[in-house]
C-alpha cells in the first residue's frame, strides 16, 4: 500500500478522494492551508514551500486535488513539483479538468489555460526522469454533497425563481461526474502505479458519467429532486436581460454597495457560454487504461447530492 499526500484533502474533492483511498488501505494524509488540529491532516500550503517540503516526508504518492486562483495555479504546481523532486517523490496523480479542450482556439478561459499550464509542468517533471510517473485526469462537471457551486447555489437559484429551461441556450452538454466516482477513479489511478507493465506515458484521462444530459435537462432533474416546482421556460429575451442584469449585480456588489445578490444570481455571460458548449470526451481511455468507469447515473448522483444537506425549497 502506499503513503499518500491529498493536496487541498479538506476540500470538495481532497476530503473524498482521503475518504476512498483511505477505505481502500493507503496510509493517507490530507494536506490544507488551515490550522491542523486533528489526525490525519498536515499542513500543506502551495504558497510556503517548506510547509510542502515537511508535508512530503515519508510520502511515496501525491494526488494534487488543491486549487486556488488561476494566476497562482501554475507556481503552486511548480513549487510542489520541485520538492516533490528534492524529497524524490516520484508518483503524482493530478486533477485537470475539461476546461482545458475549450473550443478550436484552446482553452476559453483564465481557468483552463492555467489547468492547461499545470498540465504541461507535469509532462516536463515527469520527462526529467525515468523513474517519475504522472497521471492527468480531466474530470467533467464534479457534483454532490458539498458542490457550492453545482449543487447549493443552483439549488438557492431555482428556489429564488431566478432559474428556468433556457430552450437553445441551455442545450449544450452536461458532462456531470458525481465525486464519490471521482473518488474511486483516483484510487484506481493510485493503484495502477503499482502495476510495472504501465510504465511510461499515460495520456490525460477524461471522467464523466454514464450519462451525458443537457444543461436544461440537469437543471429540471434538480428541481424535481428539490422537490420545487417545474422550471419555466426562460425564452431569449428575457435571458439577455437577466445576464445584463446579473452582470451590473455583480459589479454594484464588488465594489461594496448594499443589495443586488437576489440579481446577481441570474446566469452569467461566461455560464452561459458552457450551457451552449457540446464537447466531445474521451472516456474510454480513462476506462480501458483504469479498469472501471464512474457508474452513478443522475438520478443517484443527486439522491446522493441531497440526502445529507438541507438544500431544500422554502415551502
Amino acid at each position: 500500500m502506499s503513503r499518500i499526500l491529498v493536496t487541498g484533502g479538506t476540500g470538495f474533492i481532497g476530503a473524498r478522494v482521503t475518504k476512498a483511498l483511505r477505505a481502500a488501505g493507503h496510509e493517507t494524509l490530507a494536506g490544507t492551508r488551515r490550522t491542523v488540529s486533528q489526525a490525519g491532516l498536515i499542513a500543506c500550503d502551495l504558497d510556503k514551500p517548506a510547509e510542502v517540503k515537511g508535508a512530503l516526508a515519508g510520502i511515496d504518492t501525491v494526488v494534487h486535488c488543491a486549487y486556488g486562483d488561476e494566476s497562482i495555479m501554475p507556481r503552486q504546481c511548480a513549487t510542489l513539483l520541485a520538492a516533490m523532486a528534492a524529497a524524490g517523490v516520484t508518483r503524482i496523480v493530478y486533477f485537470s479538468s475539461i476546461a482545458v479542450y475549450g473550443d478550436k482556439d484552446g482553452p476559453v478561459d483564465g481557468y483552463g489555460r492555467a489547468k492547461m499550464d499545470c498540465e504541461t509542468l507535469l509532462r516536463g517533471w515527469e520527462q526529467a526522469d525515468g523513474n517519475r510517473r504522472a497521471i492527468i485526469v480531466r474530470p467533467g462537471i464534479v457534483y454532490g454533497a458539498g458542490s457550492r457551486f453545482w449543487i447549493d447555489k443552483m439549488a438557492e437559484r431555482i428556489r429564488l425563481g431566478l432559474w428556468g429551461d433556457f430552450g437553445a441556450a441551455g442545450d449544450g452538454w452536461a458532462h456531470l461526474v458525481h465525486v464519490d466516482d471521482v473518488a474511486a477513479v483516483t484510487v484506481a489511478a493510485v493503484e495502477l502505479f503499482q502495476d510495472d507493465a504501465t510504465r511510461g506515458e499515460i495520456p490525460a484521462l477524461d471522467i464523466a458519467g454514464p450519462e451525458r444530459p443537457s444543461w436544461n435537462a440537469y437543471f429540471k432533474a434538480l428541481a424535481a429532486a428539490l422537490g420545487a416546482p417545474a422550471l419555466p421556460e426562460i425564452g431569449p429575451t428575457m435571458l439577455r436581460w437577466w445576464s445584463a442584469r446579473a452582470f451590473a449585480a455583480k459589479v454594484w456588489r464588488r465594489v461594496g454597495l448594499p443589495g443586488g445578490y437576489r440579481a446577481s444570481l441570474a446566469p452569467a455571460p461566461g455560464e452561459l457560454a458552457l450551457f451552449r458548449r457540446r464537447l466531445n470526451l474521451d472516456t474510454n481511455s480513462a476506462t480501458a487504461i483504469l479498469g472501471l468507469s464512474p457508474k452513478l447515473t443522475l438520478r443517484e448522483g443527486l439522491a446522493r447530492s441531497l440526502t445529507s444537506q438541507e438544500t431544500r425549497p422554502e415551502p
